[in-house]
């Protein structure tokens, strides 16, 4: 829905396009970035990928580097995906390769799942490293989102796409000087008032107590007493409580219900899951609630994001001609 967009932005960049499959992550991302151009399509698709060349002339000129940012489908890599080889839906990273390749940017970053490293993988990732073998070196390595900034345990890897070698002992000692202190859950969570329930009548475009996104699940008495009878981190699977002291386990989405609130008897609202993404609360997230959830869970945090690509992007400065007709 734009965790990586957001970060880029939030570090100077311009956001030039954004393409998904997903109609609904797309008018997420259409509407936090309205001066990009937003692709509902496959990545793979010639068509699509001529829109993002015209789009990135049409807002950077021909001389301001750029680059490529991407979080293919973890689905079928993840723990509590299919952890399939062969799911279609991975894909999608080699097909991320093919558009670097094709598109020839400065630099790129791909997020996923730490498991996508694991051994029985091995065969998708060799093909991956193929299609960028003759054009890019490609290095990878796995981060926790909570050492940055992040109020959630998220093991993440990353694979730097570069045209020239980065020397990556170099890099990680440049990343442990950007790591941040523990922000617990109560501390990122603080501030926001008591959600009101989610109305019959309920509108994406519209705030709850002035707060996009923030509005609570119509639980019954008897849910709200079984909240409230668990310990704080603890809990089943489908009410797992939230401590707030401590960083939250990995958000994701799914059947099951989301963490509960680590102070009151309720699961917590979509916006409570974005700012324990590191989302701030001006970014709107769209569609129906369970759709808003788990676009939020499936997001790349903006502050992990952030620091990776501010490495990547010291590598690679804009020329000032280009600042100059930026700034105009």
């Amino acid at each position: 829905m734009g965790g990586l967009s957001q970060a880029t932005q939030s570090l100077g960049g311009l956001i030039c396009a954004g393409v998904d499959t997903n109609a609904t992550a797309i008018r997420t991302f259409s509407k936090n970035f309205p001066e990009a151009k937003a692709i509902q399509g496959s990545v793979r698709s010639k068509t699509v990928l001529l829109a993002c060349v015209q789009a990135v002339k049409d807002r950077t000129g021909a001389d301001r580097p750029w680059a490529i940012v991407s979080g293919p489908p973890c689905q079928g890599f993840s723990a509590a995906g299919s952890r399939d080889p062969l799911d279609v839906r991975n894909k999608v990273l080699v097909g991320v390769a093919h558009a670097i390749v094709q598109l020839q940017p400065e630099f790129a970053l791909i997020e996923n799942v730490s498991m996508v490293l694991a051994e029985k993988y091995g065969d998708r990732l060799a093909q991956f490293q193929a299609v960028l073998d003759s054009n890019y070196y490609v290095e990878s390595l796995v981060l926790d989102s909570s050492e940055f900034g992040v109020a959630q345990k998220r093991r993440r890897a990353f694979f730097l796409v570069t045209k020239s070698r980065i020397e990556l002992k170099k890099f990680k000692a440049e990343l442990e000087k950007l790591k941040q202190p523990l922000v617990t859950v109560a501390t990122a969570l603080a501030g926001l008032p008591t959600p009101e329930v989610r109305p019959d009548d309920y509108s994406d475009e519209k705030d709850y107590k002035g707060v996009a996104n923030h509005f609570a699940m119509q639980h019954s008495d008897r849910v709200k007493k079984k909240i409230a009878a668990i310990d704080q981190g603890k809990g089943p699977m489908s009410y797992r409580r939230l401590h707030g002291d401590r960083v939250a386990n990995t958000l994701f989405s799914g059947n099951r219900a989301p963490p509960a609130h680590h102070a009151e008897p309720r699961s917590i609202t979509v916006r409570e899951a974005a700012r324990l993404q590191g989302f701030t609360d001006d970014f709107r997230i769209y569609g129906s609630f369970s759709n808003q959830m788990a676009q939020v869970t499936n997001a790349v945090p903006p502050p992990l994001a952030c620091s990776v690509l501010q490495l990547l992007m010291k590598r690679f400065p804009a020329s000032p001609a280009a600042h100059a007709r930026a700034r105009r």
